[in-house]
């Protein structure tokens, strides 16, 4: 069998990780394509090279990623006046047509909503999820760039973009997106990407009634606006997770809420801070 360049492989492999393929299923798709397990196993460790270990993340750099410039002299960017939190609204950061787009592919592919606590009462997140970051569409990867280059940290440093869809009475209770130091579920969900750090999340629709963003330590409140993008740190600037950030999905009182969200990550491959994410702020 005829296999394609080197650099065709890498720039295959590259995508399927980055569209959030499982690295087996990776290892499995480049097999049917005739590489051999030694093969396989060096272009995998190439293309994982440079992921940072967590000792090695700069949280200063973190708290001072792009966004946080750009937000002194952009006319859409809101800094929300809360000491303790860094938190952002980005008004219009998708136009309409491109929410029309996304909720579509939002609505071919949805799944009950989970939590990383699969104890959890299953009346803390009632919405429904669609793994959008795995269909490996081009919106999708172009999105993950636009919202990478938003904050200022290169897209590898980030999980799978999902989207979810709320209905009538549905809804996700005060919660933090960071995992607990120390628990299992950071064990288990920390162990390849490390903690979460900054939060993207998009809303997709104007919602009839309903559906806001309750930071409740903050005492504030964000109500959806087709377009517009919220944007918080879940860290402080010395690494310890904030838990200011604790946020609660309101209930949906009439109508429906689309929303993408994407979390960055401790680590990532290469540098966490391209360098063009610095200019044009």
């Amino acid at each position: 069998m005829s296999l394609v360049t080197g650099e065709d492989l890498m720039t295959y492999t590259w995508v399927r990780l980055r569209a959030g393929i499982e690295p087996l299923e990776v290892r499995r798709q480049l097999r049917l394509k005739g590489l051999d397990d030694r093969q396989i196993r060096d272009l995998m460790q190439e293309a994982y090279d440079g992921r940072r270990p967590v000792d090695d993340v700069s949280y200063s750099g973190i708290a001072n990623a792009a966004i946080t410039r750009r937000a002194l002299n952009h006319p859409d960017i809101q800094k929300i006046p809360a000491p303790k939190v860094q938190l952002y609204t980005w008004k219009n950061f998708l136009v309409p047509e491109v929410c029309d787009a996304v909720v579509e592919l939002i609505d071919q592919r949805l799944r009950d909503s989970t939590t990383a606590d699969a104890f959890a009462d299953p009346k803390v997140r009632t919405s429904r999820t669609s793994d959008i970051g795995m269909l490996g569409h081009d919106l999708i990867m172009q999105l993950d760039e636009l919202m990478a280059e938003a904050i200022g940290i290169h897209w590898s440093y980030t999980d799978v973009t999902q989207g979810q869809r709320y209905d009538l009475d549905q809804e996700y209770k005060a919660h933090y997106d960071y995992f607990i130091p120390g628990t299992r579920e950071y064990q288990v969900f920390c162990q390849l990407g490390g903690q979460r750090t900054w939060t993207f999340m998009i809303y997709l629709n104007d919602v009839e009634e309903g559906g806001g963003t309750r930071f409740r330590r903050l005492e504030k409140t964000i109500m959806p606006e087709k377009g517009k993008a919220v944007i918080w740190n879940n860290l402080n600037p010395d690494g310890t997770v904030n838990p200011y950030t604790i946020h609660h999905g309101m209930k949906v009182r009439k109508g429906s809420k689309y929303v993408i969200t994407k979390w960055f990550r401790e680590r990532g491959w290469g540098d966490m801070f391209p360098p063009e994410y610095y200019t044009n702020l």
